[in-house]
Order: C-alpha cells, then structure tokens, then sequence
C-alpha cells in the first residue's frame, strides 16, 4: 500500500529539487569562471608541490651535511684527546730542548729586511740579519740564553697561593716577552761598540755594559734583565701581576733575584 505523503512533505521535496536546480543554474552560467578559477587553483597547487620537492631536497643536504659535520666533530675530538695527551706527557726537558733548537735558528721574520730605499741608504746600518744567517749556517752558539716555557706539569705543581687565578698562557706570554728582551739586549752586546754607535745605541750599550761589569765575575758571566729593560720594551709598568707571575717564575727555577744597591735585577736560571 503506497505511503500516504501530506502535503507539506510533498512541497518540501519539491523546494529541495528546486534549490538543486537554482545551485546547477548558477554553475552552468558561471562555468568559465569557474573553470577559470580551478586552472589557478591547479597552478598554485602545482608550485606549492615544486617547493615542497625543492624543499625536500634542501633538507635531504642538510642532513648529509649534518652527517659529515658530526663525522668532523668525531675527528676533531679524537685530535683533541691526542693534544691532550701529548700536553700531559711530552717530558717538559724536550719541549725546552726544542724551544732552545728553535730559537737557536733566527729565523728572520719579514719585518727584519729592510726596504730598498733604506738598502741604499745605509747598508752598515742592517749588519744583524747578515750575523743572523751567518749563526743560522754554521751553528754558531746563541749570545742570549732562552727561558724555557713552563708545561702543564710544572704549572699544576704551582701552589695556589703563588699562582692565584693566572693561567698557564699569562705565565707564558710573560716568559716570551722575556726572551725578547734578552734576545735584543744581548744582541745589541755581541755586536760591539762600533755597531752600537752605527745604531745611534752607544749610550744603551754602555749602560749594558756597566751594568754586566757589576753582575759577571772571572769565573761566571750571568745573563739578566731589569725594571727598565722590562718597561722599556713592553712600554708599559712592570705592575704587582707582573711581579707576581715572576715569583711564579722563580718558583718554577727559570729566574732569580739579584739586588745591586739600589738596583734588582732578575737573573736567568741556565743550568
């Protein structure tokens, strides 16, 4: 028996079939805007899938990249264990032995030559390279003695109370700018009198000389540096820290006191 409809359901199916029809109306009146629109559509979707395959890739070098980068650190560790062990357990008399054998060389940095213009002007005037190679060829024996670096061992040695809160590169750099001191104060020595006056230093020579007059005796000649030396190199006050990082020095035998009336010098320690 067939399903008896009122009339309200028959008139509310009837609206439904023709908003269906109003929707299709409009599309088939607005089909080439429509199509219009999904061809745009298309175009965006298409260059959003090229940057995502672009992006793909970029990520796929940087996760090669990421991979050779942890391969580096690997090595970089491995070397630095390898440093760190050499650090701690190279006798400290090699690194002094070769610290002597370096210096020992003179090597002459660019700095050392002269300019052309200068060449013509006065050739008296750079004798010191010349006796430089000349040491350099035939092995000659240094004229300045070298203050060996302090190593790890020694510098962990030192009390606390002696090294304070300075680190191992302070001690060090310390002791290089000594070396430059002695290296230039006792060249200027070996040179002689007639180089000196050349040098317009025959005043400083004579103040040198005078001064190893009063430390060297017959038997023992000592090498040594004072306050002036110091400041006049370094153009700067051989200030408290400064002091302290040469008490370190004398507790670790590189150098010791030596006090002439009013005068203290800091004499090294080459044996």
């Amino acid at each position: 028996m067939a399903a008896v409809q009122s009339f309200e359901e028959i008139l509310e199916r009837q609206c439904d079939k023709l908003r269906d029809l109003q929707t299709a109306t409009i599309f088939i009146k607005s089909k080439d805007a429509i199509k219009e629109e999904l061809f745009h559509m298309r175009a965006e979707v298409l260059q959003m899938s090229d940057g995502i395959i672009a992006l793909r890739k970029m990520l796929n070098e940087a996760r090669e990249q990421n991979d050779q980068c942890k391969e580096l650190l690997l090595l970089m560790k491995v070397l630095h264990d390898k440093n760190m062990h050499i650090e701690r357990n190279i006798p400290s008399q090699l690194i002094s032995d070769y610290q002597i054998k370096a210096n020992s060389l003179n090597i002459i940095h660019k700095e050392d030559f002269p300019r052309i213009s200068e060449l013509h002007t006065d050739r008296n005037q750079y004798e010191s390279p010349i006796i430089d190679c000349k040491k350099a060829l035939f092995n000659e024996a240094e004229v300045y003695p070298v203050v060996p670096l302090i190593t790890q061992d020694e510098f962990s040695g030192i009390p606390k109370y002696i090294i304070g809160r300075q680190s191992i590169d302070t001690v060090n750099n310390l002791i290089d700018c000594i070396n430059r001191i002695l290296k230039k104060k006792y060249t200027l020595l070996s040179l002689g009198k007639a180089h000196a006056r050349k040098q317009g230093e025959l005043s400083l020579y004579l103040h040198y000389k005078k001064q190893e007059l009063s430390v060297c005796s017959e038997n023992e000649c000592v090498y040594f540096f004072t306050k002036e030396d110091y400041e006049k190199e370094t153009k700067s006050k051989l200030n408290k820290i400064k002091l302290n990082l040469i008490t370190v020095l004398r507790h670790c035998r590189r150098l010791r006191e030596h006090r002439i009336r009013n005068e203290l010098q800091y004499v090294i320690i080459t044996k």
